[in-house]
């Protein structure tokens, strides 16, 4: 019997990579990465204040409003090199790299939650650097822009997907989710150029797909949310990044990411095979 928490975690990846090819093409020919990360986070403030309704529960304590606030600071900081990494660089290159908060995820769990790592989660780590290593070249993996902000939002998310965890017994998924969007929303225009022309421009623009693409993510994120609750969050990530092999192939088939096509499928199997060797 599969545990429930696994079935979540996959779903929830399978969702984020079907989200993470819409990102690359909203973006793949160079439109405002900031305006999108906006854009994002104000239709999961929409969706997730009218949810909060139904599914409302908080713990009044300090510890409570700190972790949604790191929680939500993560986010801005996740969103922002995420968006980037998918402006700058290629998807199947892009979702591998940022797939390496697997080996960022167990440490931060083990520092802030205490959880423990195994002989052979150690293994598997060894073997999604191995992965990493053969789908991408020494000097793009950390000198490329893109990579350079895939690698970024690596980290940030990764310590975002711990806090998550940490947060569940605090407040219900809805207040968490909902808090998680608060900065973003609230400082992104203060980044972006022309923000008042940009913004509306933007959005026009394959308006349907995008509204698709945001309620795609909400769908993923409860199920993430929901696999945290029940399992060890390294190895629920693991099982959630370990989809990473359709980004690849999505990056293959539909953006024609043919270069190195060889040394990318390489590299995506050998990282499964450290995945397994986690979950094992």
């Amino acid at each position: 019997m599969i545990p429930t928490w696994v079935l979540f975690a996959a779903a929830a990846g399978l969702l984020s990579n079907v989200f993470n090819t819409l990102c690359r093409y909203f973006l793949k020919d160079k439109d405002d990465a900031t305006v999108w990360a906006w854009f994002f986070e104000f239709g999961r403030l929409l969706v997730f204040s009218c949810i909060v309704i139904f599914d409302f529960s908080i713990k009044l304590e300090v510890k409570t409003f700190l972790l949604l606030l790191i929680v939500g600071l993560t986010e801005l900081g996740g969103d922002y090199f995420t968006m980037k990494m998918h402006a700058y660089t290629q998807l199947s290159i892009s979702t591998i790299i940022s797939r390496t908060r697997m080996i960022w995820i167990p440490i931060i769990a083990f520092l802030l939650l205490g959880e423990h790592l195994q002989g052979l989660d150690y293994l598997g780590i060894l073997v999604l650097f191995l992965g990493v290593s053969i789908t991408v070249s020494p000097h793009k993996f950390f000198f490329d822009k893109g990579a350079m902000f895939a690698n970024l939002g690596a980290v940030v998310l990764a310590f975002n997907t711990t806090l998550l965890k940490a947060a569940l017994p605090q407040a219900s998924y809805s207040v968490v989710l909902l808090a998680s969007t608060l900065p973003s929303v609230a400082l992104f225009p203060l980044v972006i150029k022309n923000v008042r022309k940009n913004i509306p421009l933007f959005v026009k623009k394959k308006f349907p797909l995008k509204v698709t693409a945001i309620l795609v993510h909400v769908v993923s994120i409860y199920c993430l949310l929901a696999a945290l609750n029940a399992g060890d969050a390294s190895k629920v990530n693991a099982v959630y990044q370990g989809m990473l092999i359709t980004s690849v192939l999505f990056g293959i088939i539909f953006f024609k990411e043919r270069q190195d096509i060889v040394r990318k499928c390489i590299g995506a199997l050998v990282t499964i095979v450290g995945i397994i060797l986690i979950t094992a």
